[in-house]
């Protein structure tokens, strides 16, 4: 069974400020990010074709696997240049579009205070798969800050230089990503991956 949340998070405009710029800073491009999982138990989807580890065509240097966890949920290790990172990853199916949630894990880490001053965000992905490729790409965050600037969506969110959060409950992260699932602009240029095993 998925776990899903307890209760809405609201943190201080000024908590998300420094969270998203440490976030944009260590990331290679900023992202449309959620406080909030997109996923409840009615919409999550589990694919074992997925398992397995995929790579980035253009750049190799990107490698990703997916590991069932048995809980209906996957763990995504991510490995670039000799580093690599652990993610929680629930598939979403919405209106028979594909999205991921990957969240990452709480980091291993005994220093108190910077455990308190530590956000993490979930980013939603939408993904396509067929046999041994996956394309993958985000929400583009220049997208959405002109959509809501022209006051064509709202939904809660914090926007910052280039880099969107989005602060709205689970509920109404559904209904946004429903709405605009199949606008190709609402999203970056897809990445292709292959299956390396």
């Amino acid at each position: 069974m998925i776990r899903t949340p307890y209760r809405t998070v609201s943190p201080s405009p000024r908590l998300i400020a420094f969270a998203l710029a440490g976030t944009c800073l260590i990331a290679s491009g900023c992202y449309v990010q959620a406080l909030n999982p997109l996923y409840t138990d009615t919409v999550a989807h589990f694919d074992p074709e997925l398992v397995g580890t995929w790579i980035t065509e253009e750049d190799e240097d990107f490698l990703f696997t997916f590991v069932d966890s048995t809980r209906g949920t996957y763990t995504l290790l991510c490995e670039e240049s000799r580093s690599s990172a652990r993610f929680e990853a629930v598939l979403v199916e919405l209106d028979n579009v594909t999205f991921l949630d990957i969240y990452p894990e709480e980091p291993d880490n005994e220093n108190s205070f910077y455990m308190d001053h530590l956000l993490r965000v979930h980013n939603i992905l939408r993904i396509e798969r067929d046999v041994d490729t996956l394309w993958v790409s985000d929400f583009d965050a220049e997208w959405l800050e002109t959509m809501v600037d022209a006051r064509k969506t709202s939904i809660a969110h914090v926007p910052l230089d280039g880099a969107v959060l989005l602060t709205a409950p689970t509920a109404d992260l559904q209904a946004f990503v429903r709405k605009y699932a199949k606008t190709p602009e609402a999203f970056s240029e897809p990445v292709r991956l292959r299956r390396t095993m």
